[in-house]
């Protein structure tokens, strides 16, 4: 079937008007529209695809080439306007550069302690370690009449001075018999004094000469009458000096 051009622009028209554009129902439009016409013509359905497919594509195309069919159909195709140009503004792009990190501060000044308080020296000796003069005083008995009180010296510090002390309480025919000392290494003057009550033996350590760390013993002989001696009441002390002069002091009894 073959269209003529007032059917083919009518056609066109009434799609354009639609706003619309319907591919498969204008198709089917066109298509009615022919058979119409033919019937009313009293001729066969004849549908050209090309005549057809020019009506769609014209009405699909939008109202440019509408326009173009509508006024004539011409060979030449007019020129579509080209789309809007869209203006986009991109922000300038910032970059970040990283800070260098700070230097670590470096402090010049000198460390101070943490107490401003300077050490004082003392004038006056220190005071002696715990346990550095030890003694000990015991009876050594030789025989009915006779015995010894020995005195034994323990220090562990260098001594630069030292005097024991021996004192016996008289009892019936008490005599002395001298004293004796075991000091290696130093010289040591002893003496026996007799007082009313008692028989006192000393012993001193030689001027100039030292004691080094150790022990040392000290011992008063006598003599008693027979029946034998009560020491109870006998006692004993010894006097030191340190070599960093401090003083020592011990001393006890011989119960």
């Amino acid at each position: 079937m073959k269209l003529t051009e007032d059917e083919l622009r009518a056609v066109l028209r009434a799609e354009a008007a639609a706003h619309t554009p319907d591919r498969v129902a204008i198709l089917s439009r066109v298509t009615e529209t022919a058979m119409r016409t033919e019937a009313a013509r009293g001729r066969g359905p004849r549908i050209r695809i090309a005549g057809a497919a020019v009506a769609v594509a014209a009405v699909v195309g939008g109202g440019g080439f509408a326009q173009w069919a509508l006024a004539g159909m011409g060979d030449e195709r007019p020129t579509l306007p080209p789309p809007p140009a869209v203006t986009a503004s991109v922000a300038p792009a910032v970059t970040e550069t990283a800070e260098p990190a700070p230097a670590p501060s470096l402090s010049l000044s000198p460390s101070r302690p943490s107490s401003s308080r300077r050490p004082t020296r003392s004038k006056t000796p220190s005071a002696p370690p715990a346990g550095a003069l030890w003694s000990d005083g015991s009876v050594d008995v030789g025989g009915k009449t006779q015995a010894s009180s020995v005195v034994t010296i323990k220090t562990t510090e260098r001594l630069t001075a030292l005097t024991v002390t021996i004192r016996l309480v008289r009892t019936d025919r008490l005599a002395g018999r001298g004293g004796s000392q075991q000091v290696p290494g130093a010289s040591v003057n002893s003496a026996v004094i007799e007082e009313a009550d008692a028989l006192v033996y000393r012993f001193t350590l030689s001027s100039g000469d030292t004691l080094e760390p150790g022990t040392y013993t000290f011992f008063a002989r006598y003599t008693y009458a027979e029946g034998g001696r009560d020491a109870g009441a006998d006692t004993y002390a010894a006097t030191a000096t340190s070599a960093n002069g401090a003083a020592l002091n011990a001393g006890g009894a011989f119960g």
